[in-house]
């Protein structure tokens, strides 16, 4: 079974039901998921210096995965301002060390889970027009997908990450967000390792709405 570990209260419905639709169109649709964790970032990892290390709640993380019967673990973090790549390198060779797990995947959202939305904008409420530009681009993610489709009473985290996670079309996403590819390929990875055989992303990027290498 997958642990995902998350950092926001929304998160906790949003990212399994986001997970779900990646294994479906992978031909999944047996998904070793556990209910996921919720930490703060600032627990997960933290700054020394100039280097990046694992923080005090990833450890905790683990231990309670591992009370779940866990056999690997999905941290998802929003990047914000920092680099992705920077930390990523720095944490993901320790993270096995860290968590106990040999099993486990580190993936940053550049820079907010909502840019995932405005990757796949024109799925999300009726009438809504794809979002020019890259997704990935704005440190305000909440407020330009606010201000693009229009809401009338406000974006809720709570309230919206979950069903936007629903209907958030992977193929677009995949297109036009790397970090959703690093998530599609560390994913599929633990899928593997659970005992399922994920199908490939035959869609090439080229042919897909949006897409870039």
């Amino acid at each position: 079974m997958i642990k995902p570990v998350v950092e926001g209260y929304g998160e906790v419905r949003a990212f399994p039901e986001l997970l779900r639709r990646i294994a479906w169109r992978l031909g999944v649709y047996d998904v070793p998921l556990l209910e996921p964790g919720r930490y703060p970032a600032s627990q997960l990892l933290r700054r020394e210096g100039t280097l990046w290390v694992p923080g005090p709640g990833l450890e905790k993380a683990a231990g309670h995965a591992r009370n779940e019967g866990a056999s690997g673990m999905l941290i998802l973090i929003d990047a914000d301002d920092l680099c992705a790549v920077e930390a990523s390198t720095a944490i993901s060779p320790v993270l096995a060390s860290t968590t106990g797990f040999e099993y486990s995947r580190l993936v940053f959202v550049v820079r907010e889970y909502e840019a995932w939305f405005l990757a796949s904008a024109e799925t999300l409420v009726d009438g809504a027009v794809a979002f020019e530009g890259d997704p990935e681009a704005y440190r305000d993610a909440k407020g330009r997908l606010e201000s693009h489709l229009g809401l009338e009473f406000g974006y809720s985290e709570t309230g919206d990450q979950p069903r936007f996670s629903a209907r958030l079309e992977p193929d677009l996403a995949y297109a036009r967000s790397r970090s959703y590819r690093k998530l599609v390929k560390d994913f599929k990875f633990l899928l593997t390792q659970c005992g399922r055989t994920p199908a490939e992303w035959d869609a090439p990027l080229e042919d897909l709405p949006g897409g870039s290498p």
